[in-house]
């Protein structure tokens, strides 16, 4: 498909990135953004928490790794204070052994970097199926 064909491939989606790099959060809400999605972006589970109880959400996009509180502890306060259930994306370098703790918590796709734009995107639609990648 032509990138015109593409574009707003996420028009209306709601997503909270949690990723404690600055940069790779920064870059995911940007070209999120250009997508077409709406986004809301923070660098710790502890804010990501207080976000999802505050409003409905259609996307939890998080890492495993966070400095304040673990990955899948963050997916189950998530899914529990969400409103209508989310898709719950990983994307992690933790390595496949993160995975089984990610899928446990209720992830519904877990991705490990690096991934590619196109991969990230096809995980994050709706009608995306439950997904292991590398």
């Amino acid at each position: 498909m032509s990138d015109d064909m593409d574009a707003g491939r996420l028009q209306g989606v709601r997503i909270l990135v949690v990723e404690d790099a600055p940069h790779v959060r920064d870059a995911f809400s940007l070209l999120l953004k250009a997508e077409g999605a709406a986004v809301l972006a923070t660098g710790s589970g502890c804010e990501a928490i207080e976000i999802a109880k505050e409003g409905r959400l259609d996307v939890l996009l998080t890492d495993l790794e966070l400095p304040d509180v673990p990955g899948d502890f963050l997916i189950r306060q998530v899914l529990d204070r969400a409103g209508p259930r989310p898709r719950v994306v990983v994307v992690t370098a933790a390595g496949e052994s993160a995975v089984r703790y990610a899928t446990q918590a209720g992830a519904d796709a877990v991705l490990l970097k690096p991934i590619t734009w196109e991969r990230l995107l096809e995980s994050l639609g709706p009608h995306a199926s439950h997904t292991l990648a590398a």
